[in-house]
């Protein structure tokens, strides 16, 4: 498997914003690479933090090129689709990206998917989204046997390292960094209670920012969606008061912190529009003194300039914030490595045996014309010295466990 990657790691909030890909071009992307023929097996992941490509090339085979040329050349195909896609250059991609392959992307994917990879070290939400995404491609029909058991694999390790480490308990992503953010800041200037808007609050990041912060003294929260009922009117969430996503400015004025987490290629907050907002909340008597922004989304969903009216924090603010998380689950990550570690040795050894299987009546026909001692001689003879040892350790396990 190969992977090329853009990630918090190396690609500050504006590179990322760039090679974002929304919903709906995930699913046009994976159609042409379906139809490509040599991408044909992929699956695309896009987050706040990163954005990868996972494809699975066709059985090695090398021709005329080293090992070493021919994995090159799938990486550089791998980004030319990606830059054309977003209409960007390849060497912006060159510049800030990464690429793994073989062994290593095995690792990288299930790094990724137990949240070990991620800016918030066990964060819960990067594994619904590996998932999400495994799910598209599936849908696109984009995978194979390879790719179908790489990624259970991902998704199970990921599973069994948050039920047996403390690596997610007490777990903190951007959402509930977000949320105690909003909550120390309404306890500092509005002990009294102050209105929350959250924008796509039905989305994961903005539900998990409304369950964090819903129920506590004072606060009262407004919610903008799309999503609409038979009746056409806006699905309701208890103890929200719901509104159109289209009339958010009409009382986005008297809020005091505005969240936004949207997939939305255009600005849901615009400086120019929420001053008019402003404007006519104080003319009403129910503008608040002091404003917080959340932008939880990539790209951005918020106008910049609008920081001039109130403290605003994006996505790369929370990355300090990360830091000391991860320092106190450094033991957690330890043994999620581990765990890893022994995760991808069995997942190796299951594509071995599917790609040897085929071959195993051509091996038992080939066999049956030896005795065993001559079998054990033509392994001594033709293994390195670490091959022979790792057969007769494997050998004698098998007969002492019958």
């Amino acid at each position: 498997m190969y992977i090329i990657s853009i990630n918090y790691k190396k690609a500050p909030l504006q590179i990322r914003d760039r090679f974002a890909f929304r919903e709906e071009e995930q699913s046009a992307f994976l159609q042409k690479c379906r139809e490509s023929g040599d991408l044909a097996r992929s699956v695309i992941l896009s987050t706040c933090n990163r954005m990868e490509l996972y494809t699975q090339f066709p059985e090695e085979e090398w021709e005329e090129e080293t090992e070493s040329e021919a994995v090159q050349h799938r990486w550089e195909r791998m980004e030319t689709v990606v830059c054309e896609a977003k209409k960007i250059p390849v060497e912006l991609y060159r510049e800030y990206g990464s690429c793994y392959y073989g062994t290593g992307a095995l690792r990288h994917l299930h790094r990724v998917a137990c949240g070990v990879d991620s800016m918030v070290m066990g964060e819960d939400e990067i594994l619904g989204q590996v998932k999400q995404a495994y799910y598209l491609a599936m849908q696109k029909q984009c995978t194979d046997f390879y790719l179908n058991t790489i990624f259970k694999s991902a998704i199970t390790c990921a599973k069994k390292i948050k039920t047996d480490t403390s690596l997610s308990k007490s777990s903190v992503s951007v959402a509930t960094l977000a949320a105690g953010r909003i909550l120390g800041f309404v306890k500092e200037h509005y002990p009294q209670g102050a209105r929350v808007m959250i924008i796509g609050i039905t989305g994961a990041t903005g539900s998990t920012v409304m369950k964090n912060i819903k129920g506590h003294p004072g606060i009262s929260i407004v919610g903008t969606s799309r999503r609409h009922g038979a009746d056409g009117q806006v699905i309701g969430i208890e103890g929200v008061d719901m509104i159109p996503y289209e009339e958010r400015y009409g009382h986005m004025g008297s809020c005091a912190v505005i969240v936004s987490a949207t997939k939305s290629p255009h600005y849901t907050v615009s400086s120019q529009e929420w001053h008019r907002a402003r404007k006519l909340a104080e003319q009403a008597g129910k503008a608040p003194e002091r404003f917080l922004f959340l932008d939880l989304s990539v790209p951005a969903d918020m106008d910049r300039m609008i920081s001039r009216y109130g403290m605003l924090y994006q996505m790369d603010y929370f990355n300090e914030l990360a830091r000391s998380n991860n320092e106190k689950k450094e033991q957690a990550r330890k043994s999620a490595e581990h765990m890893i570690e022994e995760q991808i040795d069995s997942l190796k050894k299951e594509l071995l045996f599917h790609r040897i299987l085929p071959r195993l009546p051509e091996m038992k026909a080939a066999a049956e014309q030896f005795t065993f001692e001559q079998i054990l001689y033509r392994v001594r003879d033709g293994a390195g010295y670490e091959e022979m040892k790792s057969f007769f350790g494997a050998l004698k396990k098998a007969l002492e466990e019958g």
